[in-house]
């Protein structure tokens, strides 16, 4: 059809052509036209100055022989009269003669008037005519111009078809592919299904002997206490400082309970195991290992201390480092900026996005810093420096999400291109892709190694990932009506924080992928798509910004709002809370800094 449109705008630029020379034929004519009148014009003058000349002629001639004439009467003879005579009636005819020429002269004046407006008129038609040229001149300049833009966007169309067509064989390749990975996966249920039922009676078998254990260990007990007291008694001369306390001095062990297993029915059996599952026991980190210690009990921080603007444009992004002197924001001017919590002053402004940062994310020991863009790539900076270590190209749609792993050598990136991905931060590779099925707007880590990945999703959907084989463990769907905009986790890594376009927040528990506590108020309204929320320090408390500026504080045990506190009037893109310093960006260019000291008024209530 596009080129069936390009034909019918070549017809009609010939059609301009045509009608484009048909006019200057006309014109032709009129000029030649306008010639042959002026070479007329030109004769008529000649004929009237002959004419003239001739007239003058013969008034001269009447004059003489009018003279002659007289002097003849004057004389009286009869050849006089005779030649009077002749001379009169030549006089007569010369009479006659001029007033013909009189005749001719005022029509050939008359012809020269006519001539005269003739050529006028012609003028004025060659004028619009020139006029009516340069209009059509510009018409089809216009038109050359719009050719040659369709011909550009026929190209443009050409190569966007060329690349659906590739991206299409590339999507069939991995349709088959996913078919493959689906009979493979439906045998590995298969065996999973066999191996979870081995499981559950090597449970029940764990559990019986637990049963056991218990009541040997309450049998051992009353033996213990029935020993001490037959010795208390037996014994009357021992003190009771020398009387040794069996009860206190051993202690049975107490039995540990067999270890749950959940079988994993969206991923394929590895090598080395027939089940895949998230260990989280004893020797799990927590959050003075990797998230940065935090011993004291979170005070909500109501007190603004100074609203600041911290760009020429809009924010998107808000961060605060681990060690809670420093905070980082993103925005649409495309540079990234670090602040000085405590004296709120510029540290440092990075720079070399092409785009609006959508994110922002300090490494585990506040070195490095990275952000997410617009232009489909992340970038990695020395806070030290301020130098660029490495940009991060290969998504195909703006980064939304961008994270490092507790040892800061691999990042992990989230895109709306449907694409998560893991980098090495040594080479600035890509070392896994995992692709879910719909828009990436926020990652987090739930372990130390990295090995899994929580992910929010434009389809309200809220997915865990094995790092390690790439494969989605469970996806979680319901939970929202509205596009997850973030998640964030606890220090130990068992809950999870959504917060959605559909003005709710919710904790889930990993181990179980329930919702445990929803978290809503009135008046709070998420403003955008990107908004972020967060747990206090001690994981007590949930903070989030809403639409009209507000900041909202959640008992993240039952969900109770405890307070509410407001500096700004746009919507909030993102909050961030370290050692009892919070820090909220609204969309309009401010920043405010959040804590117990109050430096000058602020808006709060419960």
């Amino acid at each position: 059809m596009e080129a069936e449109a390009f034909n019918c705008g070549d017809d009609n630029i010939l059609s301009l052509f045509h009608v484009r020379d048909q006019h200057e034929k006309a014109f032709t004519t009129v000029i030649e036209s306008y010639n042959a009148l002026v070479l007329k014009l030109a004769s008529y003058v000649e004929q009237n100055m002959a004419l003239q000349a001739r007239a003058q002629t013969y008034e001269e001639l009447h004059d003489k022989l009018t003279y002659e004439v007289t002097t003849l009467r004057e004389l009286g003879s009869i050849s006089s009269q005779k030649r009077t005579c002749e001379l009169e009636g030549e006089i007569e005819t010369m009479k006659e003669e001029q007033e013909r020429l009189y005749k001719t002269l005022a029509t050939n004046a008359q012809r020269l008037v006519e001539q005269n407006y003739t050529l006028a008129s012609q003028e004025a038609t060659l004028q619009e005519n020139i006029s009516e040229i340069q209009k059509l001149m510009e018409v089809n300049r216009v038109l050359a111009g719009k050719t040659h833009e369709m011909r550009d966007l026929i190209d443009e169309k050409d190569g966007t078809i060329q690349v659906l067509q590739d991206e299409l064989s590339t999507t069939q390749l991995e349709v088959t592919k996913l078919d493959e990975k689906a009979k493979a996966l439906q045998q590995g249920n298969e065996i999973l299904t066999a191996r979870s039922r081995q499981l559950e009676m090597e449970n029940a078998e764990l559990l019986e002997w637990r049963k056991k254990a218990t009541e040997e260990a309450d049998r051992m007990k009353a033996m213990i206490e029935a020993t001490e007291e037959d010795n208390r008694y037996s014994s009357p001369l021992l003190s009771p400082a020398l009387t040794p306390s069996f009860g206190r001095a051993f202690s049975f062990p107490a039995v540990a309970p067999p270890p749950v297993v959940t079988p994993t029915h969206a991923s394929a059996p590895s090598s080395s195991s027939s089940y895949t599952h998230c260990s989280y026991d004893s020797e799990s980190p927590t959050r003075g290992s990797w998230r940065g210690s935090w011993t004291n009990v979170s005070v909500i921080p109501l007190k603004s201390n100074k609203k600041m603007i911290a760009h020429d444009s809009e924010i998107n992004a808000i961060a605060i480092s681990n060690n809670g002197s420093m905070f980082a924001t993103g925005s649409n001017d495309k540079t990234v900026k670090v602040w000085d919590v405590l004296t709120r002053s510029l540290k440092s402004t990075l720079h070399g996005c092409l785009q609006s940062v959508m994110c922002v994310a300090f490494n585990s020991t506040d070195d490095y810093i990275l952000a997410g863009s617009n232009d489909n790539a992340a970038r990695l900076w020395h806070l030290g420096t301020g130098r660029s270590r490495h940009t991060l190209t290969g998504h195909t749609g703006k980064v939304f999400a961008a994270r490092f792993n507790p040892d800061s050598n691999k990042v992990i990136t989230g895109s709306h291109d449907r694409s998560i991905k893991i980098w090495d931060v040594q080479r600035g590779y890509c070392v896994r892709s995992m692709f879910p099925p719909s828009s990436v707007n926020d990652v987090c880590l739930l372990d130390y190694d990295g090995s899994t990945i929580a992910s929010g999703h434009m389809d309200c959907a809220l997915r865990f990932w094995d790092s390690r084989s790439g494969n989605c463990v469970q996806e979680v769907t319901g939970i929202h009506q509205e596009q997850i905009t973030s998640v964030s986790p606890t220090s130990d890594g068992f809950q999870v924080l959504t917060n959605s376009r559909d003005n709710t927040l919710r904790i889930l528990d990993v181990r179980t992928y329930k919702t445990q506590v929803v978290l809503q108020a009135e008046g709070y309204k998420t403003g955008t798509n990107w908004s972020r929320a967060c747990f206090s320090p001690d994981d007590q408390y949930v903070l989030a910004g809403s639409a009209d500026g507000k900041l909202f504080y959640w008992s993240a045990t039952d969900g109770i709002l405890e307070k509410t506190a407001q500096d700004q009037k746009s919507p909030i893109v993102g909050v961030a809370w370290s050692h009892g310093t919070a820090v909220s960006a609204e969309k309009d260019r401010s920043v405010v800094v959040w804590n117990a000291i109050a430096r000058r008024s602020v808006m709060y209530s419960k």
